[in-house]
């Protein structure tokens, strides 16, 4: 089975789709290309790179223009040339000037503003920006896949000009070619949304101080079409490895370790060790919504976290300010929030507390996986995680059981924009001189094929039957951080 096929089985179970419809959707002949006169120009050469990973992750049939040199990660295949090539391609994405129609998107961007489908005449003179170059790749990619995808992806499409300042009309002066000193960062949860806050690190490629990365899981097929910071000859390595590897190679002066560990373990046995351990600052990326509750709990000194639904990213910061919403608050427990969960215990035989407890699949958990799927070997699952197993299933076809849901894997353009809005949110908060007005608000919503809205940017405050509002853990919280 070539790559080609193995991705779209992939994304036909991901998504629901039956394979042949999967095939009919994903299989489309599309082009990206760049001005020429733009490829000199950092931010549209970015912009221009960043699309061709995005989309090689949904369509990875399209042909690109040749591809500059870059230490970035660009396709899930590894190298940098197109896996096959075609004429009369059914839509063109370019970057640079030209006219719109159902054939053709058109890509801009200037002084902090996306201009997708506008008209705008491009100067290679347009100034450094990487969240804004990467910004642009995503919603290019979300207008290109609307335009491939039609009503199987539901939402508009369809993008007004806008700033990522505060989605209006918003600008102001900031040198993205300054150092930037992070001082000591934990990012906890290295996928889809993750590998994007990452990919958004090393291109703006300027930081220093510490970055503990930190994930318990392997790197699995099945989520390449999502994960920008990976390609295949990855697969089967710790993230957190990878990750560093390719950190290290950008040449910034920063400090990259790596823990495979779950951030909950990490946290506990540098505790155990030294009781004056502390986490500073964390970017939060995990999966689940008890997960968040969870690194909450930890009472890091900052966080900074995002999520995605199907047609959803939700972002969120606090520094557990008693009067303003913690992730907890963001995320309580509702009825609901353990179907997917469910589905996965259903579909190995096993209960689902086993699944709720976050720990590794054990002896016993895999006699009884064997028991529904005799092809798996009991020695080959210990040890794995649930999901893993769970996906390996999907992906071969294989998962009897009787429920009806599906599991909704979001398009690679949804989690990079969550991922590169997480990086833009940490970066306004060590600068508060110049972004202080642009960040009156701890929440975000928004929906990633529709204009971002500002109104939908607020300032929660916290629930009253949060656990925030316990004075013991608001006296645990102060003492720590000397407050």
């Amino acid at each position: 089975m070539n790559w080609i096929e193995q991705h779209i089985r992939n994304l036909a179970k991901t998504s629901g789709f039956e394979e042949a419809d999967a095939k009919r959707l994903f299989v489309r002949k599309l082009h990206v290309s760049i001005d020429v006169e733009l490829r000199s120009n950092r931010t549209y050469r970015l912009a221009f790179i960043y699309a061709v990973n995005l989309l090689s992750r949904i369509f990875p049939s399209l042909t690109f223009d040749e591809l500059p040199v870059s230490k970035l990660p660009i396709l899930p295949w590894t190298g940098s040339k197109p896996l096959g090539a075609f004429e009369n391609p059914e839509l063109t994405l370019h970057f640079g000037q030209g006219s719109a129609h159902e054939a053709f998107v058109t890509a801009n961007c200037h002084r902090w503003h996306v201009l997708i489908d506008s008209p705008h005449t491009p100067t290679a003179e347009e100034e450094w920006n990487p969240v804004l170059a990467l910004l642009t790749a995503c919603y290019a990619t979300g207008r290109a896949c609307k335009l491939l995808l039609g009503d199987a992806l539901a939402g508009r499409g369809f993008y007004e000009p806008f700033s990522i300042l505060d989605f209006d009309r918003g600008e102001v002066e900031f040198d993205w070619s300054r150092d930037s000193d992070i001082g000591h960062v934990t990012s906890a949860g290295i996928g889809a949304i993750g590998s994007a806050f990452l990919f958004a690190l090393a291109s703006h490629g300027m930081a220093s101080g510490r970055l503990s990365l930190v994930d318990h899981d392997l790197l699995d097929r099945p989520n390449l079409c999502r994960y920008s910071f990976f390609t295949e000859e990855e697969i089967g390595t710790m993230k957190v490895l990878s990750a560093k590897r390719r950190l290290d190679s950008q040449g910034m002066q920063l400090e990259v370790k790596q823990f495979g560990q779950r951030f909950e373990t990490y946290f506990d046995e540098n505790y155990h060790r030294d009781p004056r351990f502390r986490v500073e600052q964390l970017i939060s990326a995990p999966d689940r919504r008890d997960t968040r509750r969870r690194f909450q709990g930890k009472l890091p000194r900052r966080l900074w976290d995002a999520s995605t639904g199907s047609n959803q990213v939700v972002l969120h910061h606090n520094e557990y300010d008693p009067r303003l919403a913690c992730l907890t608050c963001i995320y309580p427990e509702t009825p609901d929030e353990n179907a997917h969960l469910r589905h996965v215990a259903d579909a190995l035989n096993l209960p689902l507390e086993r699944i709720l407890s976050g720990a590794s699949i054990t002896t016993a958990d895999a006699s009884a996986i064997h028991s529904k799927y005799p092809q798996l070997a009991v020695e080959d699952v210990i040890g794995k995680e649930f999901d893993s197993v769970f996906r390996q299933l999907c992906s071969a076809s294989e998962i009897r059981t009787g429920a009806s849901q599906s599991v909704l894997a979001p398009l690679s353009f949804v989690s990079a924009i969550a991922g590169v809005l997480l990086y833009f949110e940490f970066i306004k908060s060590l600068n508060p001189e110049v972004f202080g007005s642009f960040q009156l608000y701890n929440y975000t919503y928004l929906d990633p094929l529709t204009n971002p809205n500002p109104s939908f940017r607020r300032l929660k405050n916290r629930s009253s039957d949060c656990v925030c509002a316990d004075p013991r853990y608001r006296k645990v919280f102060a003492d720590i951080w000397h407050q």
